[in-house]
């Protein structure tokens, strides 16, 4: 159903290359033209005109079809581009006024200062101090909320074709991929304990899982130069 749902506001072509949309378009107008071809003649034997006029009218008629069908296309790839590309800017500088806010740096602060490093412990160690801060320090809590809502959110998004997802991963990389550094083990136990919430910060993970292929990708294309 979402799938539909996206195929039917067009979602799609916003993200193809133009060279994709003036294809479809194409393609449209040909169609458009090939039923002006053989429907004209039927139609227009039904008025009785004379053969120089019926092959005048066809011509003007695929003419006109052509014309429509690029014209209306045109237009269609502009609109397209600019909704486009006014939606992201919203969407960017509303990205940046999150991660700029004072509360998000300071959430990122404590976790970069306060938290262990959970990966680097044995699997009893790492449990015991996941717990400790669970329970105890509200806290370095309250600033991993703060994040994790801010990642749920972003990851949302870029999961929901609002954003042109490489632009947005490739841009939140470098802060994703440490943060989650220290977090994701947290994360990971949390959503264990959780198995009736299988959407537990799941847009977090999702986009955590993105930017850490992202950066990955972008370190063997760099050592490959």
């Amino acid at each position: 159903m979402a799938r539909l749902r996206r195929f039917t506001h067009m979602r799609f072509l916003v993200h193809l290359p133009v060279g994709c949309v003036i294809g479809i378009v194409a393609v449209v107008a040909i169609a458009a033209w090939a039923l002006v071809v053989l429907l004209g003649p039927a139609l227009l034997d039904a008025v009785s005109l004379s053969s120089d006029e019926v092959t005048g009218i066809e011509a003007l008629a695929t003419v006109a079809g052509l014309s429509f069908g690029l014209g209306a296309g045109i237009l269609v790839l502009i609109e397209l581009n600019q909704a486009n590309d006014s939606r992201n800017l919203d969407i960017y500088l509303d990205i940046y006024e999150k991660m700029k806010a004072p509360e998000e740096l300071e959430a990122r602060r404590l976790i970069y200062q306060k938290m262990p490093d959970l990966k680097a412990m044995s699997e009893p160690d790492r449990t015991a101090a996941i717990q400790h801060i669970l329970r105890n320090d509200n806290e370095l809590q309250a600033a991993l909320k703060i994040v994790l809502n801010t990642f749920d959110y972003f990851g949302f998004l870029v999961e929901q074709d609002w954003v042109t997802s490489k632009e947005v991963v490739g841009w939140l990389s470098p802060v994703t991929v440490k943060l989650w550094a220290k977090i994701g083990p947290l994360v990971d136990y949390e959503r264990d304990q959780r198995p009736e919430e299988p959407d537990y910060y799941i847009a977090a993970v999702h986009l955590a899982q993105q930017c850490k292929r992202g950066a990955i990708s972008d370190t063997r294309t760099a050592a490959k130069r």
